[in-house]
């Protein structure tokens, strides 16, 4: 891939290096990918669910923010 910019790379590339940290959860019995803000809430990254159904549901969608101590299990 070839990148036209005239900012610096060190601009582009910033934070990249930074390890995010990913939890796999299940709440309501539907399983989350969960990007970690703090010990004990995340925020959502993926649904990895296989029901249709789950991904129409308005509080599972990519961006919520999800307490990990509401959740059933933590299945990391």
């Amino acid at each position: 891939m070839i990148l036209y910019t005239a900012l610096p790379i060190e601009l582009i590339l910033e934070g990249s290096e930074c390890e995010r940290k990913f939890r796999q959860i299940e709440l309501d019995g539907v399983k989350l990918l969960v990007e970690a803000t703090g010990e004990e809430e995340g925020r959502i990254v993926q649904v990895l669910s296989s029901d249709p159904n789950d991904f129409l549901n308005p509080s599972f969608q990519p961006g919520q923010t999800v307490k990990f101590y509401s959740c059933a299990a933590v299945v990391d």
